[in-house]
């Protein structure tokens, strides 16, 4: 993956693209949800959950599996609304702005098996036009993403054949086209070999310093110390959920720094803070 010095493809129409992120984002709130309930029937799965994240920022939802984090990420991309509560983004009310604000949301699912009879400059074309690129600058965007991803060699072959890692690299590919302001992840590290987590956590902090939001739902206590072995600087923070709740919604640093001011903290300091909060 290509990601250092990335500069966007297009001037594609972005109601909340920010011009110099690099430099302006810790004032600029992107992701703003209050408040947020989700209930099916009389059953809630998502309750009160209240946060900020910035330009620039990156929240990593950790959880057990089945406590929320994907019906999060769906509601976040819009995909389902709220029993309650508000997501705003760049300050505009999501639900009751859906055509203003999806151009600004980028969603990369955990599992994608769709379009498998075309091939992946068809399906890059095909979202170019989705996504009212003009006519005259398509061509150029597809091939430059295929070049970002690395997937040149892939351009001529069916979806369907594709590796699931593969797969996951066009997703980014296709939604680079786009250039959102918020980015939404289900489990982007899950599927990689070691190399390819690497590359992959190289361009999660690209995306930061070009004042990107990135939302990232993992099950995994491994992917936290490698996305999170960084820039201490950024905008980290951590949302630890059970049972629908946060159990814990801190900057990571400042999580990691209360570990080490009541505890000489050992190497799987992290992993004991997550049993803690997440016992049944």
């Amino acid at each position: 993956m290509r990601v250092e010095g990335w500069k966007p493809i297009l001037p594609f129409f972005q109601p909340f693209l920010l011009k110099d992120a690099r430099y302006n984002h810790r004032s600029v709130e992107v992701l703003d949800v209050r408040n947020l309930c989700k209930s099916f029937g009389k059953k809630p799965f998502l309750t009160e959950l209240t946060f900020q994240v910035a330009a620039g920022g990156c929240l990593v939802l950790l959880g057990r599996s089945g406590a929320g984090k994907t019906l999060l990420l769906n509601i976040l991309a819009t995909l389902v609304e709220p029993t309650s509560g508000t997501v705003s983004i760049a300050g505009v009310d999501a639900f009751a702005n859906l055509k203003q604000v999806r151009p600004s949301i980028g969603y990369i699912p955990v599992a994608f098996d769709g379009y498998p009879e075309l091939s992946v400059v068809d399906y890059l074309n095909f979202f170019a036009a989705a996504y009212k690129l003009e006519k005259q600058e398509r061509a150029s965007a597809t091939e430059a993403v295929l070049e970002l991803m690395d997937i040149q060699h892939l351009r001529d072959v069916k979806i369907g054949v594709l590796s699931t890692g593969e797969r996951q690299r066009l997703l980014f590919a296709k939604t680079f086209l786009h250039e959102p302001q918020l980015w939404l992840l289900d489990e982007p590290l899950t599927s990689l070999d070691p190399s390819g987590q690497v590359e992959m956590v190289e361009l999660l902090g690209e995306l930061q310093a070009m004042g990107k939001t990135v939302i990232i739902a993992t099950n995994r206590l491994e992917d936290v110390s490698k996305l999170y072995n960084t820039d201490s600087q950024r905008e980290n923070f951590i949302g630890i959920l059970n049972s629908g709740r946060f159990a814990v919604f801190k900057r990571f640093s400042e999580l990691q720094r209360e570990v080490t001011e009541a505890d000489s903290p050992s190497s799987n300091w992290f992993s004991g803070i997550f049993l803690e909060v997440t016992k049944t």
